[in-house]
C-alpha cells in the first residue's frame, strides 16, 4: 500500500470504468437529492475519481453574503461543507485514539475517573469505550438549544453561541440520568460524544478546536478543516469566506440560511465546537485523513499503530489473534446487529442502508446528517468519500438513504472492473 506521506493527486486510467458512476452523481441532482455534491474516490493512497456536480443552493435560498452579493453557485471538488456527526470518528474518536497512543487513557476506564461530577444518576459505571461505541446507556439527543435561547432572552442575555454556553451543556449532561446499563445495546447519543469532547479537553488542557489543530488537523495536514468558532465571529475576530462554503438548510429559529457556521442545533448554541459536530472540512482533507488511517492500519503509519486501529474499526476482535482468526472474528460478526457501532465507526447494516452496497464484511464507515459520508474498505485500502448538502433548503429531503447505498454500490462495481 502507498506511505499516506506520498498520496497521488491525478485521477488515473480508471475514469472510464467510472462512467456510470458520474451518471449516478447527474441524477442526484436531477433527482433532487441533493443541489450538489463532490464524490471521491481513493485507493491504496491514490485518487481514481474525483468530481463535483450541480450548485451550492438553490437559487431562492442562496445564502446572504454581504461582502458579494452575487455569490458563486457552482459546486467545485474544493467547497468545504459542515461534515456534522463525521466529526465523531473523524475528530473525537481519532483524538481519542491519540490518547490512548501515548499512554494517557484506556478504554476501560471509567468516565469518572477524569469528570467526577458525570458518575450520578446511574452513570457511574460508564466506561470511555461505551461512550465511543454508543452502548453508555445515555440517550440519543435533547435540545440543549432551547434551554439556552430560554436563557439568552432572560437571565443570560449573550450566553448563546459561546464558551460559558459550552460549559452549560456539560454541565447539563453530567446531570442527566441513564436510560440504560452500559454495554447492553448500542443507542447513537450525540450525548456520549459531547462528553468525549469534554474528556480531551480535560486530558489535553487544550479546547476541544484547538486539541485537533495540534494533535491532528496539522499533523496530518488537513490544511481546509476546522471548527468555526462562532464566538470570534460574534467579537469580530474571526470572519469567513461563505462563497466556499456549501449552505445548509434555511433554520427557522436562527431565521436565515444557514453557511459557514455549523447546522446543528446544540453545536450552533455551543459555540459550533463539540466532540458531536461542528467540523468542516473538504474531499481532499478527509482523504488524506482516510490515507494515513488506512496506512496504519497495515501498521504503515506513525499516525497510530496498527494494533490500535483495528480496535478502534473492530472492537470486538482479539487484539492478539493472528491474520487468519481476525478476519474468521470480522466476518463472524458482520450481520449482528449489536456490532454496528465501533469506535466512532459503524458497519454496514440494514439499518443504514449500506449493506445493500456491495462492501466486504470489513468496511467501515460513517455518514452524517447534512449529506457526507466517509467509508473505508481496509483490506483493499479503498476510501470513498461523499459530500453533499442534501439538507438544503430543508432537512425534510429524506432520498439520500436510499441513494447512497446505490452510488457505493456503483463505485465498488467500478473498482472491481478494473481489478
Amino acid at each position: 500500500m502507498s506511505s499516506a506521506e506520498n498520496v497521488a493527486r491525478k485521477t488515473t486510467s480508471y475514469a472510464p470504468a467510472f462512467a456510470g458512476v458520474r451518471e449516478m452523481l447527474a441524477q442526484g441532482v436531477e433527482d433532487q437529492v441533493f443541489p450538489g455534491a463532490v464524490l471521491l474516490v481513493g485507493k491504496q493512497g491514490e485518487v481514481v475519481f474525483f468530481e463535483s456536480v450541480g450548485q451550492k443552493y438553490v437559487p431562492e435560498y442562496a445564502p446572504i453574503n454581504h461582502a458579494d452579493p452575487r455569490p458563486t453557485s457552482a459546486m467545485t471538488v474544493d467547497t468545504v461543507f459542515d461534515i456534522a456527526s463525521l466529526t465523531q470518528p473523524i475528530i473525537t474518536a481519532s483524538l481519542i485514539m491519540t490518547l490512548v497512543e501515548q499512554g494517557k487513557i484506556k478504554l476501560d476506564e471509567r468516565v469518572t475517573r477524569y469528570i467526577p461530577g458525570f458518575g450520578v444518576f446511574g452513570k457511574s459505571e460508564i466506561k470511555i469505550r461505551h461512550l465511543l461505541e454508543h452502548s453508555s446507556g445515555l440517550i440519543h439527543w435533547h435540545p440543549f438549544f432551547e434551554d439556552l435561547i430560554d436563557l439568552n432572552s432572560s437571565s443570560r442575555l449573550g450566553i448563546l453561541a459561546s464558551r460559558t454556553a459550552k460549559d452549560y451543556v456539560y454541565n447539563a449532561v453530567h446531570k442527566l440520568n441513564a436510560k440504560h446499563k452500559p454495554s447492553t445495546r448500542q443507542i447513537f447519543s450525540d450525548i456520549g460524544y459531547i462528553i468525549l469532547g469534554e474528556l480531551i479537553e480535560t486530558l489535553t488542557g487544550y479546547p476541544l478546536e484547538k486539541a485537533a489543530q495540534r494533535f491532528l488537523i496539522q499533523p496530518l495536514k488537513m490544511r481546509n478543516t476546522s471548527f468555526i468558532d462562532l464566538s470570534l465571529i460574534k467579537r469580530g475576530t474571526l470572519s469567513t469566506v461563505p462563497d466556499l462554503v456549501a449552505p445548509t438548510e434555511f433554520c427557522p429559529w436562527r431565521k436565515r440560511v444557514i453557511c459557514a457556521e455549523v447546522h446543528d442545533d446544540n453545536a450552533w448554541a455551543m459555540g459550533g465546537i463539540s466532540g458531536h459536530g461542528g467540523c468542516f472540512s473538504t474531499a481532499e482533507d478527509l482523504h488524506m485523513y482516510a490515507c494515513h488511517l488506512l496506512a496504519a492500519y497495515f501498521g504503515e503509519s506513525s499516525f497510530a499503530s496498527r494494533r490500535t486501529v483495528r480496535e478502534f474499526l473492530y472492537p470486538w476482535t482479539s487484539l492478539d489473534a493472528d491474520e487468519v482468526q481476525f478476519e474468521h472474528d470480522v466476518r463472524g460478526m458482520r450481520d449482528q446487529d449489536r456490532y454496528r457501532w465501533r469506535y466512532g465507526w459503524e458497519g454496514a447494516c440494514d439499518d443504514n442502508g449500506m449493506d445493500q452496497a456491495h462492501f466486504s464484511p470489513f468496511a467501515v464507515g460513517h455518514s452524517g446528517f447534512t449529506g457526507c459520508s466517509l467509508w473505508l474498505e481496509p483490506e483493499s485500502g479503498v476510501d470513498i468519500i461523499l459530500l453533499s448538502n442534501r439538507i438544503h433548503p430543508t432537512r425534510n429531503n429524506k432520498l439520500m438513504k436510499t441513494y447512497r447505498p446505490l452510488l457505493h454500490e456503483a463505485v465498488i462495481e467500478a473498482l472491481t472492473s478494473v481489478g
